[in-house]
């Protein structure tokens, strides 16, 4: 048999591929073979007798290219014996390994007919889109029996319900979140969900310790499950955050003119006042104090000189004096509200350099600044007048933990990295959104679920179907 000889040509190659240790030996026609081995029932030495298969691998359909598995004869028995081959099981088993890396980590993303055309566009690899099921399904099912450990301490958790469709079915993801820890304690999908559920749930998760609470949005489905469960001193506490984006949007649409929203620096004051409530927001309400008096200031030293210089300058085509000094303040208003956005942004910036947060008031705090909001109620919006006799209803769900912990951000932080909303109806099965979760869940947590390749191993997986291109 004529094999193949490393040269200065081929050196490189057969370095990479680890050839220089005999383990495998290439005929010049492409086999690949191993050591000569002996009969196991004469022990004479076998000779090679050509190949055993044709070689196919999960690459051959990309570059041609096959790991034809070389046998050996007994010339004293008269028979093919079919020799073990670990390097070519190796570089077969790394090609499949690669590519399921490649198929698991896209799913997260694309559908199954992307990932073909992504693999084919990027790195010219030709796979079938029942191979990309294949390898998806058989990893959706390795992961349906895997659990995640956790702790329960006496904290406080987040509770979250997401609403999610799968294969037209509307579903509930249900999820606790360690808000001490930042872990995941519970998640799992369920098509039923009622207060019986929630009940066999809370129980499952919090067997024999007692949290100190559970901090929900405002819509939460079954607020007595938990008083059932741990007794009615249990702290059930609304998310603040969820509040003040509906403060923000309601008082927003109550100043809305067609798709516009017309806010004045006074709306801005009255906005501010509403979310200093349960954070401290005094430094917000003072620049708008000093803004709002600062307008006030020029709209009683305007003078009619002015007025036409402030015409010309922000080139106002109105003809009367009333009108034109009506659209000056209109324009100087703008410009301090932009002033404000623009230090907002500052501060809020500083914050996160600084790693702190908004100052959150104690319960006799907030509740003594709500009752001078609830005096001046006939001051605000109908829609927010609305909103404030809701948070008079709830006020002691928006202070159950006295300022120890506000919102859910963490666990809402937890969602938007673990599920997109446009991902929200992709999946057909549970099986597969199940899985889908628990790949993103144990990314968050720092664990691998298939093998990371160097730069070397994809140079030994490319550099052999090149070389047994046919």
């Amino acid at each position: 048999m004529k094999i193949i000889h490393p040269t200065l040509i081929n050196f490189s190659a057969f370095s990479c591929l680890n050839l220089y240790s005999g383990e495998a030996i290439i005929s010049k026609s492409g086999i690949i073979h191993t050591k000569r081995t002996e009969c196991d029932i004469c022990c004479a030495p076998c000779y090679y007798n050509g190949s055993s298969n044709k070689g196919r691998h999960a690459l051959s359909r990309s570059n041609n290219s096959f790991f034809r598995k070389g046998q050996q004869y007994c010339p004293i028995c008269e028979r093919t014996i079919q020799v073990e081959n670990s390097w070519i099981d190796e570089i077969t088993e790394s090609i499949n390994q690669f590519l399921s890396s490649q198929i698991i980590s896209l799913s997260e993303y694309l559908s199954e007919e992307e990932i073909v055309t992504h693999l084919n566009s990027t790195m010219g690899i030709k796979i079938s889109k029942s191979k990309v099921h294949e390898v998806i399904n058989t990893s959706n099912k390795e992961f349906e029996n895997i659990n995640f450990d956790y702790e329960v301490t006496d904290g406080f958790y987040g509770y979250d319900e997401q609403f999610i469709k799968i294969d037209g079915k509307r579903a509930y993801r249900i999820v606790f979140y360690d808000l001490t820890s930042n872990k995941i304690i519970y998640e799992k999908i369920h098509y039923k969900f009622s207060k019986k559920i929630l009940i066999e749930i809370l129980e499952e998760v919090f067997p024999d310790t007692k949290p100190k609470g559970f901090v929900v949005d405002m819509r939460v489905e079954y607020p007595n499950a938990f008083k059932s469960v741990f007794g009615k001193k249990i702290r059930i506490q609304f998310c603040v955050f969820h509040l003040n984006k509906l403060i923000v949007k309601e008082y927003g649409d109550s100043l809305k003119i067609g798709k516009n929203i017309k806010w004045t620096l006074t709306d801005k004051y009255n906005l501010y006042s509403l979310l200093n409530i349960f954070y401290d927001r005094s430094f917000e309400l003072k620049i708008l104090k000093n803004m709002m008096k600062h307008l006030e200031n020029f709209k009683m030293k305007i003078t009619e000189e002015k007025v036409q210089f402030y015409a010309d300058k922000y080139k106002i085509t109105l003809k009367t004096y009333e009108n034109k000094r009506s659209e000056v303040i209109k324009i100087i208003e703008k410009k301090l509200l932009k002033s404000f956005r623009t230090i907002l942004h500052d501060k809020r910036l500083l914050r996160r350099r600084k790693k702190v947060t908004l100052k959150v008031r104690t319960k006799d705090s907030a509740n003594k600044i709500f009752e001078d909001i609830k005096q001046k109620k006939q001051y605000f919006p109908e829609k927010i007048q609305k909103r404030i006799e809701r948070i008079e209803k709830n006020f002691e769900f928006f202070t159950a933990s006295d300022g120890e912990v506000l919102t859910n951000n963490r666990l809402e932080g937890f969602f938007g990295a673990t599920l997109k909303k446009f991902r929200k109806k992709s999946r057909k099965s549970l099986i597969s959104f199940s899985a889908l979760l628990k790949r993103k869940r144990a990314k968050e947590e720092g664990k691998d679920f298939y093998r990371k390749f160097t730069i070397c191993d994809l140079a030994k997986i490319f550099t052999a179907s090149a070389i047994f291109q046919n």
